[in-house]
């Protein structure tokens, strides 16, 4: 009988044997089906956080761009204002300018006119005392 029970235990243990080779053999296809499975998730996963943060990228640069746009607008606006303030200014110093340049004209030509007036009056009564000395027989010294 005792040989019988070490052959019994002998065809339990070798059975046992086959039993957890079966299992091992199906955790590593059920490991080889996880990882492949882990793989495409992680894939996935991957795909979805790239092409969320892209949107929420596209979106913040749509919602800057905007602001963007609006400042600078803005500062379009301001700088126009400045200039043509700036240019007004400009403008009516020229006027000014123009109308003192024409006035200065003005002045000079009435100078002028004045200046040859009594310049033709001194020439005249210089004249006129010379031939009054020639006539009496002076001579005229410093002409």
């Amino acid at each position: 009988m005792a040989g019988n029970v070490n052959n019994a235990r002998e065809a339990l243990v070798a059975q046992l044997l086959e039993d957890i080779d079966g299992l091992v053999s199906r955790l590593e296809n059920v490991q080889g089906e996880i990882a492949g499975k882990i793989e495409q998730s992680t894939k996935d996963a991957a795909g979805k956080a790239f092409l969320a943060a892209r949107l929420s990228f596209e979106t913040m640069i749509r919602e800057n761009e905007r602001k963007l746009i609006d400042a600078g607008r803005y500062a379009a606006a301001q700088i126009g204002i400045q200039f043509n303030a700036g240019t007004t200014g400009t403008v009516a110093a020229n006027q000014a300018l123009t109308h003192k340049g024409r006035a200065l004209v003005v002045w000079c030509a009435v100078f002028a006119l004045v200046a040859g007036i009594a310049g033709g009056f001194d020439a005249q009564s210089n004249i006129r005392r010379c031939a009054g000395r020639t006539a009496t027989g002076s001579k005229i010294h410093g002409l």
